[in-house]
């Protein structure tokens, strides 16, 4: 079996930083593991044309029609498109609900997506959809044999990637305990810096220029390393090592209505680190429940207050935090459990 595989951002550059051991294999969505399964994976080139995708946006037809154009005058050899991405099928789904496109359709859904004609026909030309939450998947209940759509498939941590070395990296020569927060989108990091303001502890922030806080901070304990570009603040092993050298992990999210902080929550658990996080109701994960952390509600200064404070008065309760989310990446939340049932729903579509 032959997959194509797409996504919103360059596969085959993350491929490549995946095999010099520079990246972590989960955020390839399975395109690494497949050929476990008998399944052969081409990344289609990533190309960028603004006309096209200028154009696709204005007619509603996604983010990404130049790749959607040239997938159909392509003339590679394959049997289903599995895009990692939902807005990159649109054009497809409805030539293939028109059945003008022959090949199956099989994408990942982030996010929920509200009851529209629109939506309907994305949903009617896919063959399978499989959703990495259980509340993106409640607007599609509503359509016609829902269950023969769509699957839930919870992301899993590439463990393989983490038991690499690392490079060591020196935070500061402080014996004050660090808190590490890493992301680029959705981040509130003026209200995490407003909390640890009066608290004895580090704090190291990865993040692009436009998360980056704009409160006055203490430059001594409070470090910031902003992005101007789409790439990473620093690379991947980098975070990595700061993770490791970290007393806990911090995810200040704004209210938001999608996947949010779920890569920072899979670090974290899979370097067995306690986590403390603003609430997302779109992740299944439940922080508490599991005893791997502390949720914290929007714009709260005073809850992130009380919850540093609490893991730095319970060392040893932060620590079993942390054990108990490792041990949930290694009996669920991998990605060896995610390929598995990603093959099964590739398979599937050709039956």
């Amino acid at each position: 079996m032959k997959v194509l595989f797409i996504n919103n951002y360059p596969m085959d550059h993350a491929w490549e930083l995946w095999q010099k051991g520079e990246y972590p294999g989960h955020h390839l969505w399975g395109a690494t593991h497949l050929a476990q399964h008998d399944i052969e994976v081409k990344i289609f080139p990533y190309q960028t044309s603004k006309l096209l995708n200028k154009i696709g946006r204005k007619l509603g037809l996604g983010d990404h029609l130049d790749q959607q154009v040239r997938i159909l005058f392509s003339r590679t050899d394959y049997d289903v498109i599995y895009s990692a991405c939902q807005t990159n099928t649109f054009l497809l789904a409805l030539l293939r609900s028109l059945r003008l496109f022959r090949k199956p359709l099989v994408a990942l859904i982030h996010h929920p997506l509200k009851h529209t004609l629109r939506n309907a026909l994305f949903l009617n030309g896919h063959d399978h959809l499989l959703c990495l939450s259980s509340t993106t998947m409640q607007p599609y209940r509503l359509q016609p044999n829902p269950s023969k759509k769509m699957d839930l498939l919870e992301w899993g941590a590439d463990l393989s990637f983490y038991e690499t070395k690392v490079p060591t990296v020196e935070v500061s020569v402080s014996n004050a305990p660090l808190f590490v927060s890493a992301g680029k989108t959705k981040r509130d990091h003026n209200t995490l810096v407003k909390a640890v303001s009066s608290i004895d502890c580090l704090l190291k922030i990865y993040c692009s220029a436009a998360t980056a806080p704009t409160v006055a901070y203490a430059t001594e304990r409070i470090e910031v390393t902003a992005s101007n570009s789409h790439n990473n603040a620093v690379s991947y092993p980098a975070i990595l090592a700061a993770y490791r050298r970290a007393f806990a992990i911090a995810i200040p999210l704004t209210e938001t209505e999608d996947l949010a902080g779920l890569t920072s929550l899979l670090d974290a658990m899979v370097v067995g680190k306690p986590v403390i996080m603003t609430r997302n109701k779109h992740i299944d994960l439940d922080l508490e429940k599991e005893g791997i952390g502390l949720w914290v509600e929007p714009n709260d200064i005073a809850g992130w207050q009380r919850a540093i404070a609490y893991l730095l008065a319970h060392p040893e309760e932060a620590a079993a935090m942390g054990d108990r989310g490792r041990r949930l990446c290694e009996t669920k939340y991998n990605l060896d459990v995610f390929t598995n049932t990603l093959a099964r729903a590739l398979k599937s579509v050709l039956v």
